[in-house]
């Protein structure tokens, strides 16, 4: 065998290899047969193979790989993008709910900054209120202070007058005279020592006015030089009126206000002989019917002044 034939028998298929069969002929019916000697038989030809066909069979299975190759290409594709628009859709999905949920928490936030403003406004007004106390309280309490302290110079000033007229009051018990002993007892047990301010608190009695008088406005020289009054000018402040008749009706006779008079003191004192420590130590009797001063004079003339009473 030649290399040609070898090369035609292997590249040849199985069915190509097997010898092709008859045609069976067709059986007839009896009565239509033929005779034998009348049946010719045609010669048997060999069939021819055809390198074409070989071709042709191996491009349709090429074909068909190329279009199943192209079918699963376009499926992974297809996939692929059905994958890359649900990663997509999910993707913006969760960007979309990531956006909602940070516009909530922003509204959230704004909501809640909102009423933290309005909390700080309302503790800026309550501070502001609060400090607005605690100056009202810093002024009351300077206040207060001030008042305190001008009430304890007073009570001090009111404690050294007391202290001085104490000593005054002391130091003239001490310079009585032994001759006018009995009248100085007396005055002594039943009297009590004042300055002229508080004196002066008390309304004037018209008694005991005699007694040298320079100006000639009723008030003797003695009782004027008691009472702190000008012996030397009836009217003394000028107001038109004599000091007399301005001590009767109440006024001042220094000025053209009203003397103040001081019940609670009159009633503390009330029927006892008050002495007045200045100038030369006049006494004074304080009435209880009419609550009003009666000048004594001088110590040595008061049990007389008080045997006219």
């Amino acid at each position: 065998m030649d290399i040609p034939q070898q090369l035609n028998q292997v590249d040849k298929p199985q069915s190509l290899q097997q010898k092709p069969q008859q045609p069976k002929q067709p059986q007839l019916p009896p009565q239509m047969a033929l005779p034998k000697s009348d049946v010719q038989t045609a010669p048997i030809v060999p069939r021819q193979i055809d390198h074409k066909d070989r071709q042709i069979g191996y491009e349709i299975r090429k074909r068909h790989w190329q279009r199943y190759f192209f079918y699963v290409v376009l499926s992974v594709i297809f996939l692929a993008m059905i994958a890359y628009i649900v990663f997509i859709y999910n993707s913006n999905t969760k960007l979309i709910n990531d956006i909602t949920t940070a516009n909530q928490d922003l509204e959230t936030a704004s909501q809640n900054l909102i009423i933290t403003t309005q909390n700080l406004t309302d503790s800026e007004k309550q501070l502001v209120e609060r400090q607005r106390e605690i100056d009202n309280m810093e002024k009351l309490l300077a206040d207060s202070q001030i008042e305190l302290d001008q009430k304890t110079a007073d009570l001090q000033k009111e404690t050294d007058e007391k202290t001085q007229l104490i000593s005054k009051y002391n130091n003239f018990k001490v310079q009585l005279g032994s001759a006018d002993a009995n009248i100085y007892s007396f005055l002594i047990n039943y009297s009590t020592g004042v300055s002229a301010w508080d004196i002066a608190k008390i309304p004037l009695a018209e008694y005991n006015f005699g007694g040298e008088d320079i100006d000639g406005d009723g008030l003797s020289d003695a009782i004027e030089l008691a009472l702190g009054t000008d012996i030397s000018k009836a009217d003394t402040d000028g107001d038109g009126f004599d000091d007399k008749s301005e001590f009767l009706n109440g006024y001042n006779p220094w000025n053209e206000n009203k003397l103040a008079v001081d019940y609670t003191f009159i009633a503390l004192n009330s029927g006892l002989i008050l002495i007045q420590v200045e100038e030369d130590r006049q006494a004074w009797y304080i009435n209880p019917n009419d609550g009003k001063r009666y000048f004594l004079g001088s110590p040595a003339n008061v049990l007389a002044e008080i045997e006219k009473l």
